[in-house]
């Protein structure tokens, strides 16, 4: 069994990929995560890494593993493994898994974030921009053969209100920054931020949301977040604002934005999360005048799997040693 205190560390780590099908991509290759641990941890114990495909079994290995590594979980199988100390989740978000009542006190929840802050900063400086010149008019023009010289100003001076700081979040508002905008934030902590000029809590949405030329989400989501954009916050918006999300597509009303997409009242839209996805054909977000939709792209590096590697690494350390594990899921919160 793992220890807390250093003095009780265990002659052999324990770990167990749960790489299920649908979250291919982020595969943990099992003896190269072994080794990098090894390594990582200086050898100070034996390594055992095991694998399966099915979140709906729990293997003979998981029973014993001391670290379970996954998206999805058994959760409500948690008692058949009495040895589980720690799980990282290979995504940033948890909200898959929400509500946390299922996790043992023993049992501590990580996840990737930091993985995808440098990208989806990049990302929203580029959203941003596509609204600022009117990229998805012209899109919409292009697509039934329309010449329409629709002009803008320079980004510099103009508000963005970015809804949710964290990694993500705070990425997105440093390059905000460096592109002369003035950056308002919106977190449930209020907390003041070091690439914000200000940062408020959700209940101030509704007096912040008629300074916004442009509106960017990135908050994660809660139980308590789902519509946090919906049909009367759109309205708050001043006419000709432009609507980023990248964070989950439940955080946004889509039926509302769809509606004022179609009748002008916000001038433009950017996407990167949908439901269900893949986005079907048929949906209609498709056919929606002045809208962009990118396929889940905006965080996720091609180096996805070294930057979670290093995470992973530097947690088993610190499990080992006894120390907080980096990342650490508030269960209460559900981030």
């Amino acid at each position: 069994m793992i220890q807390t205190r250093p003095s009780r560390r265990p002659r052999r780590l324990r770990i167990h990929l749960l790489n299920a099908p649908d979250v291919e991509p982020y595969w943990f290759d099992p003896e190269r995560l072994r080794d990098a641990v090894r390594k990582g941890t200086g050898g100070r114990v034996g390594v055992t890494v095991t694998e399966s495909s099915d979140p709906g079994v729990v293997t003979d290995e998981m029973r014993d593993s001391h670290v379970l590594a996954a998206f999805n979980l058994p959760a409500d199988r948690m008692a058949e493994m009495p040895e589980l100390r720690w799980i990282h989740l290979v995504s940033a978000g948890v909200n898959h898994l929400l509500p946390l009542d299922w996790l043992p006190g023993r049992v501590v929840l990580t996840n990737s974030s930091g993985v995808h802050s440098e990208l989806a900063g990049e990302y929203a400086a580029a959203a941003i921009l596509m609204l600022n010149f009117r990229v998805p008019v012209h899109v919409a023009n292009q697509r039934c053969g329309h010449w329409d010289q629709v002009f803008n100003s320079p980004l510099a001076g103009k508000t963005v209100v970015l809804v949710g700081l964290g990694a993500i979040g705070g990425s997105a508002a440093r390059h905000a920054k460096r592109l002369g905008l003035r950056v308002i934030g919106v977190r449930s902590s209020g907390r003041a931020h070091a690439h914000a000029d200000r940062v408020h809590t959700p209940v101030d949405l509704p007096r912040l949301l008629p300074m916004a030329d442009f509106l960017v989400v990135t908050a994660p989501l809660t139980q308590t977040s789902r519509h946090l954009i919906g049909a009367r916050e759109l309205d708050a918006l001043k006419p000709g604002a432009g609507l980023v999300n990248m964070s989950r597509a439940a955080l946004v009303d889509y039926d509302a934005m769809v509606r004022r997409l179609e009748t002008g009242q916000l001038a433009g839209a950017v996407i990167d999360v949908c439901d269900p996805e893949p986005l079907p054909p048929e949906s209609p977000l498709w056919r929606t005048p002045n809208l962009v939709i990118t396929p889940h792209v905006s965080s996720d590096p091609t180096d996805y799997v070294a930057r979670m590697k290093r995470i992973f690494v530097d947690n088993a350390r610190r499990l080992l040693a006894g120390r907080p594990l980096r990342n650490r899921v508030d269960p209460q919160r559900g981030y």
